[in-house]
């Protein structure tokens, strides 16, 4: 078998390239992983988003229509205001026409 001989000045030069590869790679996957969060992410604020969107969409037609509810509500308060006037006036003029 043949012997594989590494000058003793190299030996300092892989010692430094073993960690930087690991440091590398280790990098590597972390990039990757941060992308894969990053997407993840994107894809629930862009939900929530829709969400807010719709709920900010219904709370509008909400408060319209509670609006109408309450404008009927004060049209029916003041058509019964002018009802009981009048129906207070037919009363008064059947009395005095009884007497």
């Amino acid at each position: 078998m043949s012997e594989v001989k590494i000058p003793s000045w190299m030996l300092p030069v892989f010692a430094g390239v073993v960690p930087a590869a690991i440091a590398f790679g280790s990098m590597q996957a972390m990039s990757q992983a941060t992308d894969e969060e990053l997407k993840r992410v994107t894809v629930v604020v862009e939900k929530v988003a829709e969400e807010t969107d719709d709920n900010t969409k219904k709370t509008a037609l909400n408060e319209q229509a509670i609006q109408q509810i309450a404008d009927g509500l004060s049209r029916q308060v003041e058509i019964s205001q002018a009802t009981d006037e009048k129906l207070g006036t037919l009363i008064e003029l059947m009395l005095k026409e009884r007497r």
